[in-house]
């Protein structure tokens, strides 16, 4: 195993077994156990504000109903974004990223922002502008599977590093040519399309491109995917894949 690079854990959408997804609180959960790396999800209100917020409608994670994209940040803050988990979290409200980033400043290694949605191309600017902001972009990783996005970011942003979030095998082989070209941005891969596709990930090793792995929940899984040659691991059972981790020294 000393061959093998130490996995660096990553909490999906904070400690999101044990807290809302995507809140303040599950941000904490997470920072509690001592993991080093966190990951949210970034959509813009109508009004411009990113918040981390997952779906595009607000109906499963909160007590709205319709688009969040249509909703200014006033009425998102009236939301309760914690009772659908636990009444526990009752009144949890959903953060804006200069919240969270602001939270998180100095307490994580690194952030992984992966951006679900915009209403306008200058939304991403701003998400750039509120990172550079809350001085995060030197430990930010911008995530999507939105090549507009992606091409934005580059464009816009060229210092801060990007991840190919690779949700099925088709999109694996134009991820990886962009990762190339990139130079230094990894691939982000389902856990279930990295297992499956181990050529794959051999030719992005091959290539020098670092390979995450989301949502990697069981240990076993966790094995297979270091075994391939896969650094980062995202998952939502933080400390059970920090025990993992712990019982490979």
């Amino acid at each position: 195993m000393n061959s093998r690079p130490t996995p660096e854990i990553i909490a999906h959408r904070g400690f999101s077994a044990r807290a809302p997804e995507n809140t303040l609180s599950a941000m904490e959960a997470a920072l509690d156990t001592g993991v080093e790396s966190v990951e949210f999800d970034l959509r813009a209100a109508a009004c411009g504000t990113p918040v981390l917020f997952h779906d595009p409608m607000l109906g499963r994670t909160t007590n709205g109903v319709g688009p969040l994209q249509r909703r200014p940040l006033p009425h998102l803050k009236a939301l309760d974004a914690g009772s659908w988990f636990s009444p526990d979290f009752s009144g949890e409200r959903v953060p804006t990223q200069e919240e969270a980033l602001a939270n998180l400043k100095g307490r994580v290694y690194r952030v992984y922002q992966d951006i679900k949605g915009y209403r306008e191309i200058e939304d991403l600017d701003r998400m750039v502008s509120i990172t550079r902001d809350a001085g995060m972009a030197d430990a930010t990783v911008f995530v999507s599977s939105d090549w507009v996005i992606m091409n934005r970011l580059r464009r816009i942003a060229p210092d801060i590093q990007q991840a190919y979030l690779v949700e099925n095998p088709e999109n694996l082989p134009e991820a990886l040519d962009r990762a190339i070209v990139d130079g230094g941005s990894p691939l982000d891969v389902e856990i279930g399309t990295a297992l499956a596709n181990p050529e794959g990930i051999r030719e992005a090793l091959r290539e020098g491109v670092e390979v995450m792995a989301w949502t990697v929940d069981d240990p076993a899984q966790a094995s297979a995917a270091l075994e391939m040659g896969i650094s980062r691991l995202t998952t939502n059972e933080v400390e059970r894949l920090l025990a993992w981790r712990v019982g490979l020294v």
